[in-house]
């Protein structure tokens, strides 16, 4: 058996660390001695580099706990969910990194917006007339239609255009709404994980928004990938936020 300074020694963990923790019930020593001094055992310094590991990625005690609970299928379910979260924490640094180094002292016009965590879009089906900014009279009332449900929806309404037939526009509005929220009637839902995305704010009639947020996507080696939203903005009767998910574009010959 190790005494605590030793096990500290032998794992790379301070003692104030691991009776961190103790108290919170991720490794308990072995044993206590008559002394009342905690006693570890060998086979516990893979468990307790294993938790340090953990920690210095960025993993919260409570995941981390969460995860042990676990048997080993649902630990892989786990294990993904925080590959995916450290992929677009990094993807997030890389953008940040090229933002910053390619900014000029004049205000840009293309942003950066980060869902740093999971959330879920629901999505209502929707058939209206052309026009500017056609979806905004679906979008409140759809949203006041989950706000008498109770769902706290997180941001204003988003817009998917997906078809035009006969004179109308055919889409989706869609709302930000925090993981746990049973689907409504009538939606579909959307589990979006941590997502960076390049934003621009138009005119209801910029043709070539897009075009732009491109090209600036392209300078920072970055490509668009998966979602593609127009949310429409409080208080802006003909105005809106484009919004583009990016990754980070490979090198070539790999």
């Amino acid at each position: 058996m190790l005494s605590i300074s030793a096990f500290a020694d032998r794992c790379g963990i301070s003692p104030s660390a691991l009776r961190f923790y103790e108290r919170k019930g991720l490794l308990v020593p072995a044993q206590r001695r008559e002394n009342g001094y905690r006693a570890y055992a060998p086979e516990q310094v893979a468990e307790a580099r294993f938790l340090g590991s953990l920690r210095a990625a960025g993993i919260s005690l409570s995941a981390i706990r969460d995860f042990l609970r676990r048997d080993a299928r649902s630990r892989e379910a786990l294990l993904e969910t925080w590959r995916q979260e450290m992929s677009a924490r990094l993807l997030s640094l890389q953008v940040a990194d090229q933002y910053l180094q390619g900014l000029k002292p004049s205000w840009p016009r293309v942003h950066l917006e980060h869902w740093a965590e999971p959330t879920v879009l629901f999505w209502f089906p929707a058939r209206v007339p052309e026009g500017p900014l056609p979806f905004r009279a679906e979008v409140r009332a759809h949203k006041k239609l989950l706000e008498r449900r109770g769902a706290r929806v997180l941001t204003s309404g988003y817009v998917r255009t997906l078809d035009f037939e006969e004179g109308h526009l055919v889409g989706e509005v869609g709302f930000r709404v925090k993981p746990g929220r049973r689907t409504p009637p009538g939606a579909r839902r959307q589990e979006v994980p941590p997502t960076l995305f390049a934003t621009l704010e138009c005119g209801s009639r910029d043709e070539v928004a897009a075009h732009r947020v491109f090209r600036f996507l392209d300078e920072l080696g970055f490509r668009p990938e998966g979602l593609h939203l127009e949310r429409y903005l409080p208080g802006a009767s003909d105005r809106y936020l484009l919004m583009i998910a990016v990754q980070r574009r490979p090198l070539e010959g790999r």
